[in-house]
């Protein structure tokens, strides 16, 4: 049966999303589903199964019929669908559960833990991001993802040693669980040096090199790409205008994230056709104005195709300006209370004898 995502009616289960009502009746707002779970969705005012997770698994479905279609493998098509946060260095992510969709954005002001929630997202499949950040203060939390079997891991960091229960089993470490692309702002130079590309997207040299042949046919911006000597020299379509830049820091600080952001993009989408991948962008857009800034959502929406995606953006324009496909979540800022920190001490007894 068909359910709706965004309620029919402007009361109805899971409101409208700021959609209109004809928006609302189009098939995009719609999920196909057996009739047990199409009626427990609309049951219990939508409390169940929110907008995000619906929208999440209809993006998820439409990856694994793709990929029926193409003689891909099913079992590499996968979800991170939340992530609880008992304990962080951040006091506004603890006691929350955050659900994600296929497409999110994490909003808020300056410390209110965007970008810790992005490494603890990233720390499943790279758990040196909860050993740091336990150096500070312990790290308790839990990931479930499916791929498509419904997994669990619960880690916790202390001191810098991290420990995890997989689905109730205590394992040395999570095997790969999604393949997971965290960007930050790239210092300057590393754009246009080889080695640190590829250590930026977790890939070899060669296979860096590969990607990098591919991306002029898959992008407005870049023209053409030579790798010489391990520098990478871009030609780039500037304004109508050919520039050419030979590896010695001529990039503008505004081209780099949005070649930056093409790069992410084709690697990412290439990628989740083996393994389920997640593309973290840790404030990428700061340069530029609001419509380069939407313009750059809209086409990795398009690029990364079912790779998953998350955004860290300061900028409330953003989230007015989205498409309703992504979530927001919008964190605060909340100042620790100096008596959070909990005591960290060892306590070195001596007998009597030894005095």
């Amino acid at each position: 049966m068909a359910a709706h995502i965004y309620a029919a009616s402007p009361t109805g289960p899971r409101g409208t999303g700021g959609l209109s009502a004809a928006e609302r009746s189009e098939p995009e707002n719609g999920i196909w589903c057996c009739a047990t779970h199409g009626k427990s969705i609309d049951s219990d005012a939508g409390r169940i199964f929110s907008a995000v997770q619906l929208k999440a698994w209809k993006r998820l479905h439409e990856a694994r019929k793709a990929a029926e279609i193409n003689g891909g493998a099913l079992s590499h098509v996968g979800l991170v669908e939340s992530i609880s946060v008992n304990s962080s260095p951040v006091t506004s992510l603890e006691g929350r559960k955050f659900e994600l969709g296929m497409r999110n954005i994490f909003t808020g002001q300056n410390g209110s833990g965007k970008s810790v929630l992005t490494r603890l997202i990233a720390s499943v499949a790279y758990p040196d991001h909860v050993a740091e950040l336990s150096r500070d203060r312990e790290v308790d939390m839990g990931v479930r993802w499916f791929d498509p079997m419904t997994h669990d891991v619960a880690t916790k960091g202390r001191s810098g040693v991290v420990t995890h229960v997989l689905d109730g089993e205590p394992v040395p470490y999570v095997a790969r669980p999604y393949k997971t692309i965290l960007l930050q702002p790239a210092q300057r130079g590393e754009i246009e040096n080889l080695n640190a590309l590829a250590q930026m997207f977790d890939l070899s040299t060669s296979a860096m090199r590969s990607t990098l042949g591919l991306l002029p046919a898959d992008s407005d911006l870049v023209k053409e790409v030579q790798c010489l000597n391990g520098k990478v020299h871009w030609t780039l379509d500037v304004n109508g205008r050919t520039e050419r830049f030979t590896g010695r820091g001529g990039l503008s600080l505004g081209s780099e994230p949005l070649i930056l952001l093409e790069l992410a993009g084709l690697h990412a989408r290439h990628h989740a056709r083996v393994e389920p991948t997640f593309l973290l962008l840790d404030e990428f857009f700061g340069f530029h104005d609001i419509h380069t800034q939407i313009a750059a959502l809209e086409r990795l929406e398009l690029a990364a195709e079912h790779a998953q995606v998350a955004v860290v953006s300061h900028s409330p324009q953003i989230v007015q300006r989205v498409s309703a496909d992504w979530s927001t979540t919008v964190l605060e800022h909340r100042p620790r209370n100096r008596w959070d920190t909990p005591l960290d001490f060892e306590v070195e007894t001596k007998s009597a004898a030894s005095d």
